[in-house]
């Protein structure tokens, strides 16, 4: 086949992005954007400890805040976690009086960082033509025939005239390069390449063709860029960063270091080193792997602008065998891999593995690089930030695959390999296992694979449901909209909740934190040792479900994951979502779920307390929890049932079913406890016959106030679960899973379009359209309605809960065991002293002796005529207020990082508070001064706010000696 000229009339010479490449442009332009930004925020926290001086010499840094709030090193990673943030307030009082912000001054290190590579990028073409010392295209073009062919392959690709052509006489294969920077772009053709022009003139084209596809894909800018940051972040972050952790280490290991920080550092510092090397492998697989991908793009588009694929029948050459083993380090394919891509369309637009698991990897290391940034981080933004990034490539990927190839793509390999990648960018950041190898509780770390499911599959099946029901740009750009914004909100969700809920039911919190079994049973007293299971499954599970139902994006998310198929179903009722069984499917579901309402009502019964003061309390919470997990295990066993029997679009349909039993549910639930005393063995409350819609109305709200957004998503978590275990089954017995016919992509959802005149449907489809559309409605309104009555029922707002009832369930936390190392006492001790414990008991002595003196100055008066003093109400009153508030502020300072000590101080400090108050009570009504009973008190006070600062000083003085021991 022989290319047009400049003037020909080929109508195969693609436009700008429209090309075979065009549809994975935007995918690897991003993914190698999340590369280079995981690459970026690394460099803060390696070039802030790079540049730190040698840690632990002194507590005055920011770790001695640290030590003084009870952090040991040789203690679990849970109790540090929870000790260092007991006390936020005081923690960030101290680390704003610290010498150095440290995240500030990495930030600035990076930004030089990035200027350094940005001159690199600048001069990297002229330093590259220097160094080959390569020569303009007229030197060796003696007749300008090699210059007109070069200038018609330009004109075929569409490339800018501006481009330069030269040669690199000292290279004798036949290939070329491309490099530069816009405006400044060259494409260097070997010496080889000159050769073979004469003996091969469709290869020569075909390899010309090739990089000046990579220019109109904008390869260079990518490739370059990246190149540039890489090497700067290697020569400038990486290696002093390696380097200077390293030196603390083998410092540590070879018994020199005194800090005390070691040896309980040792495992946080081989996770900094081991974090380092996977970023070098990330980086290198991640460039290779989009590198090769960008090959192949470019080989397409050639072969699409005229080049005739014979050009790749070349040899692999004597050492193919070991390109094969170490095919994922290269950055260009081999012969075989090029000549397989050319041959089957689908190849390109498959999703591999590699990239997903990478991409997840990368995800995760910067979501948890993110957090050297404290603002940012505590508002959420790695997370936003982290899944904007991801999100898009996930989406574009797998449209991209459900557009194009003639395969059947769920999403599932993509998105499992998505989240296996994040789990293990977790375990190599140690976000959640600290200074040990392994987390607490490993299992949670299972969850990850299902954060990158659900959205994966949920984005696949609807492209593909919106491809069979949409025509025009308009509606489809809508959809495809509304399908990335789910994705990208679902995704955030999932990384948000890992990071506030996930990640520390990882590290052990549900089976050590007793601060939420702590705020279930005293908001609602009752005999819980009847209910232990139930008590501890709901607090295991309530960090979880205020964390999900808390977010208003989320559950619009949740709703917009069953309203948006419905549509699409309802404006092409034959795209093959199956309503009709799937709304059957449900009913079964509710029916299900109605019958565990009947059972779980006859266990009530059976317990119940005899009068009905006694069935409040826990009693109450106990069934809330059994109707909330009744709800949810019917509507996810149901999703599991309808999507392990469901072939094409299984996770919608089990959405939808899951939907059905909701509603079912809410109904069940709004008639039992409506006509609760009239069911005979299943009243849980009433024992009289009574209609009271308005008790069911307020247990559906306070049931709807924590399954709103959680039903949907457990439900895609059962689906998921369900599939596979169908699908591993039919694998095992060699049974068929989901259909793989290939069937043409443009032609086969209009196929399914009924033949009728314009404006008309066949009746045959009305009440399928219909009935979708009206339950489309019905869901949306009901989801939506009951995210607006969460607040109505006058619970506190749960948007802020999270922080408010973290910071409590802290402050219910038993004081830390004392460190065992007495270098660590030693250190703590003096921690706490200097970053303010110092001050605070001189605030207290110096209120105290205020008062003293006052009382002195007193007591130098003449005696009245009953032979007492008059004292003055009102300075006496603001004296003793003083001292109380001293002892208030103290309280909210540190733990004294000593069990036994504490004990002492928080004890001594509730006395002088109390003695204070009691002195201010004293002389309200001036008692003190007629010399009445009130006097007694006022001096009692006194004896105890003296007898409170002398166990203050006697910590002080045991404070004291931990500082300089013998």
């Amino acid at each position: 086949m022989e290319p047009a000229g400049p003037g020909g009339d080929r109508a195969d010479t693609a436009a700008p992005g429209t090309g075979p490449a065009g549809g994975g442009r935007a995918e690897t332009g991003l993914r190698f954007a999340l590369l280079m930004t995981v690459v970026t925020a690394a460099s803060i926290t390696m070039l802030d400890n790079a540049l730190a001086p040698t840690p632990n010499d002194t507590p005055g840094d920011a770790l001695g805040c640290l030590l003084a709030a009870g952090i040991d090193p040789d203690g679990k990673n849970l109790t540090n976690t929870l000790v260092g943030t007991s006390r936020p307030e005081a923690l960030r009082e101290c680390l704003s009086g610290a010498p150095e912000v440290a995240y500030w001054k990495g930030m600035v290190a990076t930004a030089v960082l990035l200027a350094v590579a940005a001159l690199v990028f600048w001069w990297l073409p002229r330093w590259r033509e220097r160094w080959h010392r390569t020569l303009p295209i007229a030197t060796v073009d003696r007749d300008g025939g090699l210059a007109a062919e070069l200038a018609e392959l330009r004109e075929i690709a569409g490339i800018d005239p501006r481009v330069r052509f030269r040669v690199d006489p000292a290279r004798t294969t036949a290939g070329a390069v491309v490099y530069g920077r816009a405006g400044l772009y060259t494409v260097c053709l070997h010496n080889g390449l000159l050769v073979r022009r004469g003996t091969d003139p469709e290869g020569f084209r075909a390899v010309v063709l090739h990089e000046l596809a990579h220019l109109r894909n904008r390869d260079v800018d990518v490739a370059w860029s990246s190149t540039a940051l890489w090497r700067v972040f290697v020569l400038l972050a990486l290696l002093p960063f390696l380097f200077s952790t390293g030196r603390i280490l083998v410092t540590g290991l070879s018994g020199r270091s005194t800090s005390p920080f070691w040896p309980g550092a040792a495992s946080l510092l081989t996770y900094s080193l081991l974090s380092g090397l996977v970023l070098v492998a990330l980086v290198h697989l991640t460039r290779a792997d989009l590198l090769r991908r960008r090959e192949l793009h470019a080989d397409a588009q050639a072969v699409a602008w005229g080049a005739l694929p014979a050009g790749w029948n070349q040899p692999e050459g004597p050492r193919a065998r070991l390109r094969r083993v170490g095919h994922l380090l290269r950055t260009h394919p081999g012969w075989a891999e090029r000549r397989a891509a050319l041959g089957d369309p689908d190849r390109l637009s498959a999703v591999g593995a590699p990239q997903m698991f990478l991409t997840g990897v990368a995800g995760s290391l910067l979501v948890n690089a993110l957090e050297v940034i404290p603002r940012p981080a505590e508002l959420g933004g790695n997370a936003w930030l982290t899944a904007a990034l991801v999100a898009p490539v996930l989406w574009l990927v797998l449209r991209r695959s459900v557009l194009r190839a003639t395969r059947e793509e769920s999403g599932l390999r993509a998105g499992l390999w998505l989240g296996c990648g994040l789990m293990v960018g977790e375990w190599v950041s140690g976000g959640s296992s600290g200074n040990e190898w392994v987390t607490a509780e490993p299992a949670y770390l299972l969850a990850l694979p299902l954060v990158g499911a659900v959205p994966a599959v949920w984005s696949a099946q609807s492209s593909r449901l919106e491809a069979a029901a949409l025509r025009g740009r308009v509606p489809r750009a809508l959809a495809a909209l509304l399908n990335g914004l789910v994705t990208l909100v679902l995704l955030w969700g999932g990384l948000r909740w890992w990071q506030a809920s996930g990640r520390f039911q990882a590290m052990g919190m549900t089976t050590e934190l007793d601060g939420v079994r702590t705020f279930v049973t005293q908001k609602y007293p009752g005999p819980w040792q009847d209910y232990a299971w139930e008590l501890s499954t709901a607090t295991a599970a309530l960090p979880t479900l205020v964390e999900l139902n808390k977010s208003t994006l989320l559950s619009v998310a949740a709703v917009l994951m069953v309203l948006l198929p419905l549509c699409l179903h309802a404006r092409h009722p034959g795209s093959g979502l199956r309503v009709r069984r799937t709304l059957a499917a449900g009913a079964a579901g509710g029916l299900l779920c109605w019958a565990a309402f009947a059972v779980a009502s006859y266990a009530l019964h059976s317990g119940r307390p005899g009068t009905l003061e006694e069935r409040t309390g826990a009693f109450q919470y106990v069934q809330l929890w059994w109707l909330l997990l009744t709800v949810t295990a019917a509507c996810a066993t149901t999703a599991a049932c309808v999507a392990g029997a469901s072939r094409q679009h299984w996770l919608l349909r089990a959405l939808l079913a899951s939907q059905v039993v909701q509603l079912l549910g809410y109904a069940g639930i709004f008639l039992a406890v409506s006509a609760d005393g009239c069911l005979g063995p299943m009243d849980v409350y009433g024992s009289h016959c009574h209609w009271l819609p308005a008790n069911g109305t307020i247990i559906v709200k306070l049931v709807l106030s924590d399954s709103v957004t959680t039903i949907t998503l457990f439900s895609a978590c059962g689906a998921l679960v369900g599939a596979g275990v169908v699908r591993g089954v039919r694998r095992w017995y060699g049974k068929p899973g989901i259909s793989r016919a290939r069937t043409p992509r443009a032609l086969a959802p209009r196929a399914l379009t009924p033949v009728a005149a314009p404006g008309v449907v066949p009746a045959t489809r009305w009440w399928p359209a219909l009935m979708s559309g009206g339950l489309a409605l019905a869901v949306s309104l009901t989801l939506l309605a009951s995210t607006a009555v969460l607040h109505a029922d006058g619970r506190p707002d749960t948007s802020s809960a999270p922080s408010a009832e973290t910071r409590k369930f802290l402050e219910l936390m038993d004081t830390p065991p004392t460190a065992r190392a007495a270098k660590v006492r030693e250190w703590q001790a003096l921690a706490w002293l200097t970053k303010g414990g110092l001050t605070r008991i001189e605030r207290i002595s110096g209120a105290f002796l205020a008062l003293g003196d006052a009382l002195r100055e007193a007591g130098d008066q003449k005696p009245g005529a009953n032979g007492k003093i008059r004292l003055d109400s009102k300075k006496f009153s603001r004296l003793c207020s003083d001292v109380a508030k001293e002892a208030r502020a103290a309280q909210a300072y540190f733990r004294v990082p000593d069990t036994d000590l504490q004990k002492k101080w928080s004890g001594a400090l509730q006395r002088l508070d109390r003695s204070g108050r009691s002195c201010v009570s004293a002389l309200a009504d001036d008692t003190a001064a007629a010399g009445e009973k009130g006097g007694d008190v006022f001096l009692l006070s006194i004896d105890g706010m003296a007898a409170a600062v002398g166990e203050l000083t006697l910590v002080l003085q045991e404070l004291y000696a931990r500082t300089a021991p013998s």
